[in-house]
């Protein structure tokens, strides 16, 4: 039915908005049963001609609210709606026009499923893990690889904002490998879904220090900790005195620290 739909509202991909199109019924299947769906409160995000839609309704959440920006993909959503083209079931459905690092959840307690395009990968996580007042359980997100090894902290990948800024607020696993033969454009990279389970293991950091804290010494990532720090006013001694307290001395770098020491550190200052 994937490929069908696409033939039938001769859906092309737009460059500017990044969208790829995931065709794969069995990697739609998979994504689907990342995390529990009944009677749960499901945010999509960017659903495309709803293909995983589809899916997830099968498995009878108790709320799906979709949140789509592009207006010819709307149309084809609402189409498929008026001709029964899939079943809503008791479902609440409901489809957001809106820009998605616009957009607040109706819920206290929701997961978002989402296949997020390389250029707004960032700013989306920010949105649902800091500017949120009620961030979500869980997050199923279907990223490419540029992003997700550096959020894991593969291929020797090291600490980053990016990975610093998710783990001080969810724990992340990987889940399922997409090739990039799965999608309609395929990407010029492999793509890898991840699961967010948010936690509050660092919730006694204030976030906007810790944020600009990590920003601050991520300009100058390879040179020595304290070199950065007094570049922008912090006391040398006291912050090689936190760090010799942590086991680490004045030769380490940003990237060297884990989010542990990094909260331990920014709680100090």
């Amino acid at each position: 039915m994937t490929r069908e739909i696409l033939e039938r509202y001769k859906i092309k991909a737009k460059k500017k908005l990044g969208q790829n199109f995931l065709v794969s019924k069995k990697k739609i299947n998979e994504i689907s049963e990342v995390i529990e769906v009944e009677n749960k409160n499901i945010i999509e995000v960017w659903p495309g001609y709803w293909a995983l839609t589809e899916k997830l309704l099968e498995k009878k959440p108790k709320s799906l609210h979709l949140v789509e920006l592009d207006p010819d993909m709307i149309a084809i959503l609402e189409d498929r709606i008026e001709n029964w083209d899939l079943i809503l079931w008791e479902t609440d459905f409901k489809i957001n026009k809106k820009d998605i690092l616009k957009y607040t959840p109706d819920f206290d307690k929701y997961d978002v499923i989402a296949n997020i395009p390389y250029y707004i990968t960032s700013p989306i996580l920010r949105h649902f893990l800091y500017d949120l007042e009620n961030k979500p359980d869980n997050m199923v997100i279907l990223m490419q690889s540029d992003v997700w090894d550096k959020i894991l902290k593969t291929n020797k990948n090291k600490s980053s904002v990016l990975s610093l800024s998710v783990d001080k607020k969810a724990s992340v696993t990987w889940q399922i490998f997409v090739s990039k033969e799965n999608f309609v454009p395929a990407p010029k990279v492999e793509s890898s879904v991840l699961l967010f389970e948010s936690h509050d293991l660092y919730k006694d950091i204030d976030d906007k220090k810790f944020l600009k804290i990590i920003k601050i010494w991520f300009t100058a990532a390879r040179k020595k900790l304290t070199k950065n720090l007094e570049k922008w006013g912090f006391d040398k001694k006291q912050v090689l005195d936190i760090l010799e307290s942590m086991w680490y001395d004045d030769n380490s770098r940003a990237e060297d620290l884990n989010i542990k020491d990094w909260c331990e550190l920014v709680s100090k200052l």
